[in-house]
Formats: structure tokens, C-alpha cells, sequence
């Protein structure tokens, strides 16, 4: 509880809101929580983290839970000089990338210009800008310029109380706040659907929530008949593309508001065959034969 009280001025809200909630449903529920901190053993933490994994929780949940850990037990080690004991994390599988086929993408993209709407427009702006689920939402018209897009905000659902709400906040890290250039065919869509406050709005007259967008893409990709895929997929679709069509993956990077380049490569730049063979065939003997 010391160390939750110490980080609340020096987190987003939305962060210390799942700390609160990880410590009160995962760390205080479970018998870790009465053991003196100063003798708390590695085996314990590993024993802990395999009550989760048989609660069914995924391995990437346990890892969030152990990060939490993990920074509770820095803080009681900086401040009262208890020594901290080794956490060891869960192996997590990686997921493969749902990305959009050339063939899906023009199936989706006839759809969405066919009887535009701002949901279809929305959708439009994400396949070809990469961003977010939550900046979309919280997208603005002032927010979207002559020839740029400008990313200031998000859209989440954050718990309150026994309820949750809807909040605007900043986005996921500094990085994300960002500048996008629009490319110059979706500029006449833009300025076609122009008016004020939210781009995306409700019957209300509302910004749209990211779960009512995710239900609407749904609806859209079902009626498209294409495979199953979540809203997501747009972003890993845009930043795909961009990497076929030869971005300098700095740039592309900073499009998608990533902090490290080292995220983009890691995600998006996978060599195919084709390419390797490409590459291949550029080696040629140094000696006369």
C-alpha cells in the first residue's frame, strides 16, 4: 500500500488503476501477502506464480502480476534496504500477427467505400495510419489538419469504484503522442465528412467507445465474409504494408508511435523466402572462374 501511495502522482491513471487492481485481486488475496517481506524466497514467488497459472490465469496476466511484485519489492529494498529475491517470469508463446492478405484488404476496402458512414471512414483511417483503437476514438476534427493527423489522446474504460467509465487520457506512452502525415488519397474522405467535435460519434452525438467499434468491425468483417479477426489487425495490416512497400523503418517507427525502433523490427520486418533469395542471388564469385 506504502509503495502504491508513492507512485500515484507519477503514473498515468489508467496504470495505477491496474496496479490497484492486481494487487488487490492477485497479491492481497493470496497467502504471499503475509509473508514478512524479509523473508520472502524466490521458491515462494515461483510457487506463486504457479497458483496463477493453475487458476487459469495466461501466462503474459502472471508476468504482469510478477512485474507488480517485482516493483513493490524494489521500493522495500531502496527504502528500508530488504533484500529483493529473484523473480522468475513465465515463458510467453508469441502470437502470430493477424495481418489482412493484399486480397482481404480490397475486399474490406471496396466495402468501406462503398455508403461511407464515420464507422467506415474510422476504419479506413486505421488501415492506412496505424493508429490505435483508443486515438481513433478520441480522434477530433481539430485534431486532423490539412495534410496531418495529430495524436494527442485515447479513449479507455477505466474502473471506478464497483463500476467503470469512460475516459479521455493521454496516450499509452510519450511516444505516442505523435504527428502522422495523411496519405493524399484519404484527404478527399476527410474533408468530404468534415464537421466538428468527435470524428466518430454516437447517436448522442458522443465520441464512440473503443468496445462499440470493435463490435462494429466485427459486423463489417462478417459481412465482408472474411476470417475472423479483431480491430488490431488494422494496425499490424498498416505497419505490413508499409514494410512491402520499402518505409525506412525509422519512419514507420515513429508513425506507429513505438519508443524503440527495436519494437518495429521485431514485430513487422520478417524476411520471406522471396526475399532471401532476392538477397542471395546479389552474391556473386569475387574470382574469375
Amino acid at each position: 500500500m506504502e509503495w502504491k501511495d508513492s507512485i500515484k502522482q507519477s503514473v498515468k491513471e489508467s496504470t495505477y488503476l491496474k496496479y490497484e487492481t492486481i494487487i488487490r485481486k492477485h497479491i492481497l488475496s493470496h497467502n504471499i501477502s503475509t509473508i514478512n517481506m524479509s523473508n520472502l524466497t524466490t521458491k515462494e514467488i515461483h510457487d506463486f506464480s504457479e497458483h496463477l497459472c493453475k487458476e487459469g490465469l495466461s501466462a503474459k496476466t502472471v508476468n504482469d502480476i510478477l512485474v507488480v511484485l517485482g516493483l513493490i519489492l524494489k521500493y522495500a529494498e531502496d527504502i528500508y534496504k530488504i533484500s529483493k529475491p529473484k523473480i522468475k517470469f513465465k515463458k510467453v508463446q508469441k502470437k502470430e500477427l493477424r495481418v489482412l492478405s493484399s486480397q482481404e484488404q480490397t475486399v474490406l476496402e471496396h466495402f468501406l467505400l462503398q455508403e461511407t458512414n464515420s464507422y467506415k471512414l474510422g476504419i479506413l483511417i486505421a488501415l492506412y495510419t496505424g493508429i490505435r483503437i483508443g486515438e481513433l476514438c478520441a480522434l477530433q476534427w481539430e485534431d486532423i489538419q490539412v495534410d496531418r493527423i495529430i495524436i494527442n489522446k485515447t479513449v479507455q474504460r477505466l474502473k471506478e469504484g464497483d463500476k467503470t467509465v469512460l475516459s479521455v487520457t493521454t496516450p499509452k506512452t510519450s511516444s505516442s503522442i505523435r504527428v502522422i502525415p495523411i496519405p493524399q488519397f484519404l484527404k478527399k474522405y476527410l474533408e468530404s465528412f468534415r464537421g466538428k467535435g468527435s470524428v466518430l460519434k454516437n447517436r448522442k452525438g458522443n465520441f464512440v467507445e473503443p468496445r462499440l467499434l470493435q463490435m462494429t468491425f466485427k459486423k463489417y468483417i462478417d459481412e465482408c465474409g472474411l476470417a475472423k479477426t479483431n480491430f488490431h489487425a488494422l494496425r499490424h495490416t498498416f505497419a505490413t504494408r508499409c514494410v512491402e512497400s520499402g518505409f525506412d523503418i525509422k519512419s514507420l517507427s515513429d508513425i506507429l508511435g513505438h519508443s524503440d525502433v527495436k519494437t518495429t523490427l521485431n514485430r513487422y520486418v520478417h524476411s520471406t523466402m522471396n526475399q532471401k533469395k532476392k538477397n542471395m542471388d546479389l552474391l556473386v564469385p569475387l574470382a574469375t572462374i
